[in-house]
């Protein structure tokens, strides 16, 4: 498979409605974010202070908008397509959609338990749909696999809790729905790297370990309940449990071997950006574990930890995911092959981790005001640069093979 497009231009360009969403989300959640952290140095940035209404649904944006609508697009189209040669029906995307921009609405306007309840739909119509079809054998007759599972379990358990908060509150629901972007990335992770460097499903040979698999089901299990317990301030044994879960979950991606086995049509620049990346994500992972357990039992004071922890399993998890594998991986889902791929760039990685510092820093008391400013405009300009280079490239590339 190495060299060829895993999808195609027209399953992008149905997809491309929920993506564009998700950035969207992505923006202005960085906006109010940007103006949140001004208000917290003290330094309130001009017309941003005018958003403080809106400071709470920074969290609601990034994670119920950006993030699900990513995950969404992922499940209803490009892995849709991949697994079963065909995408959901255009109500199923028209509906995913409606409820989508309602949840953002009604949660920005301050009607939060509306907002969650339409966030809750949206992830049952993602939920029902990954069911019925990622876990029935695929096009060419191969059978589910762990992935296939966990990917379709983790709509349905943010679904439940968010209704859990609704119905008995009692913990964070923001830290809690850290959960969506950890276990959905843990649950493909090990599928997508041998992907995209040029190894065939049917000889997949993470698929065909049983000890891969059980890693990363168990790192699943174990992060997830990792940050439940978090939400819950348990942050001792949460810090462990996060820590054993990233570590699992970064053996189950079982990334050197996949490098070693890449089809040698693989370019090297590929392998270094892949291997970087998806190192520098799991050190985040993992860091943010320490972090919780040497606050939990009392190593670290003063430290706004549930900022810390979400920040470094987003930000420093999630984006060093997005940016290493969607370097790539997007123009496969675009059907552009990999020769037609532009060199992936360090640039917006390195722009990205050095707000994420300066963000840890801030909320640690270690540094002052300016980093935290410095944080959010570092942290957006690194993934505005990310989106912008990718898309404009993808559709640059679309749009000239329609001209010719």
């Amino acid at each position: 498979m190495a060299g060829q497009a895993f999808t195609s231009e027209a399953t992008f360009l149905k997809a491309l409605p929920i993506m564009a969403s998700a950035v969207i989300a992505l923006v202005i959640g960085g906006v109010i974010g940007t103006g949140y952290l001004g208000a917290l140095a003290e330094g309130e940035i001009g017309p941003l202070a005018r958003l403080s209404s809106l400071f709470t649904a920074h969290w609601f944006l990034m994670i119920l908008g950006f993030t699900n609508a990513l995950i969404a697009a992922e499940l209803l189209t490009l892995l849709s397509m991949e697994w079963s040669r065909r995408v959901a029906p255009a109500w199923v995307r028209m509906a995913f959609l409606a409820f989508y921009w309602a949840s953002i609405i009604l949660y920005a306007s301050g009607m939060h338990e509306p907002g969650l309840l339409a966030a809750a739909a949206g992830l049952l119509i993602v939920g029902a749909y990954s069911f019925k079809v990622l876990t029935g054998r695929s096009w060419i007759g191969l059978p589910p696999s762990h992935y296939n599972y966990l990917l379709t379990a983790t709509p349905f358990i943010t679904l439940a809790v968010i209704l859990a908060w609704l119905a008995l509150g009692g913990f964070s629901l923001p830290m809690a729905l850290t959960l969506l972007p950890v276990a959905a990335i843990i649950a493909v992770e090990s599928r997508d790297i041998p992907l995209l460097l040029g190894i065939p499903p049917s000889r997949n040979f993470m698929a065909k370990s049983r000890s891969l698999r059980a890693r990363a089901v168990a790192g699943y299990a174990v992060s997830t309940v990792a940050i439940l317990l978090l939400a819950y301030g348990m942050y001792a044994l949460g810090g462990v449990l996060l820590a054993v879960g990233g570590v699992l979950a970064f053996m189950s991606v079982s990334l050197l071997k996949a490098v070693e086995k890449a089809s040698k049509a693989i370019p090297v620049e590929v392998k270094k950006h892949v291997t970087a990346h998806v190192a520098l994500s799991y050190a985040w992972f993992v860091l943010a574990g320490f972090v919780a357990l040497a606050y939990g039992t009392g190593l670290v004071e003063g430290w706004r930890i549930d900022s810390i922890v979400v920040h470094m399993l987003t930000l420093g998890f999630m984006f060093n995911v997005i940016m290493g594998i969607d370097a790539i991986l997007l123009y496969g889902h675009a059907g552009i092959s990999l020769s037609e791929t532009p060199k992936p760039t360090p640039w917006p990685g390195l722009v990205l981790n050095a707000g994420i510092i300066a963000r840890v820093l801030f909320d640690a008391g270690l540094a002052g005001g300016v980093a935290a400013l410095l944080s959010a405009v570092l942290t957006g300009l690194g993934i505005l640069l990310f989106y912008v280079r990718n898309m404009s490239n993808i559709l640059r590339i679309i749009l000239a093979r329609r001209r010719g």
